[in-house]
């Protein structure tokens, strides 16, 4: 089993502000995050058996951008 940091791209919402950032539920996984109206953001995907390029599928799938996959090396 193998964690990954997975990053994605969402489009650009109309209120955010890099200068100004909102905290609250991330769009994509619900918990905090310290940047709501940003485009990217990032989640762990804990003891997964798929293999990177399905995960990534995974995600583009539900229609989700994947910018960046990354292995978590414990």
């Amino acid at each position: 089993m193998t964690d990954y940091i997975v990053t994605v791209k969402l489009p650009k919402h109309p209120l955010h502000n890099p200068k100004d950032k909102k905290f609250g539920a991330c769009p994509i996984h619900g918990s905090s995050c310290t940047d709501v109206t940003g485009a990217h953001h990032s989640m762990l995907v804990r003891n997964s058996s798929s293999s990177i390029e399905q995960v990534q599928a995974e995600f583009e799938g539900r229609g989700i951008h994947v910018t960046r996959i990354e292995t978590v090396e414990n």
